[in-house]
């Protein structure tokens, strides 16, 4: 059994808290346990640590809940999906849970941007999020290579894109 706190070393000391309707059961390995004053040999101190332990895993139940509430709008995954899959919905949910995911992704030792290639079956998706995205980049592009006829090109598209809205379904190649 894994400790219930850190979720990495074995557990081994549990504890269990009874009341008239509820049992609770919390399992440490001996760091966290150390951490936190339970194994010190007084035990009216111990008592008290152990009431703020039980307390400190309630919060971070109530903080795992409120992250599996709060879903993409385009696909519905959480941030709880995302992090236990690795996978995430759509191409929205990067923007949605950026924090998250940043946090995540430098929490297992990667940095940097992506640079891989579009997956398959989003690769035909486009929207004015993606064309602005796209357009932006070949801005940037040409602004780096000094090809300063191109650049102007790829703003002037930018500002049509940013003129046209996107909810009432109008196309910014289709104006004028």
């Amino acid at each position: 059994m894994i400790c219930d706190l850190c979720r990495t070393r074995e557990a081994v000391i549990f504890l269990e808290q009874m009341g008239k309707n509820i049992k609770r059961k919390i399992n440490l390995c001996a760091e966290c346990a150390a951490a936190r004053g339970i194994a010190a040999p007084v035990p009216a101190p111990n008592q008290q640590n152990v009431a703020a332990l039980f307390q400190e895993i309630a919060e971070r139940n109530m903080a795992l809940e409120s992250e599996s509430k709060r879903v993409c709008p385009s696909c519905g995954k959480s941030i709880l999906d995302i992090k236990s899959q690795g996978i995430a919905g759509c191409p929205e949910c990067y923007e949605v849970f950026k924090a998250e995911i940043r946090e995540a992704m430098n929490a297992h030792g990667i940095t940097g941007t992506y640079t891989g290639t579009m997956p398959l079956r989003v690769k035909e998706f486009r929207n004015a999020l993606t064309d602005r995205a796209d357009l932006q980049a070949k801005l940037d592009e040409a602004v780096r290579t000094e090809n300063y006829e191109k650049a102007a090109v790829y703003r002037d598209y930018l500002r049509a894109l940013e003129k046209s809205s996107v909810a009432d379904g109008s196309d910014a190649s289709s104006s004028d």
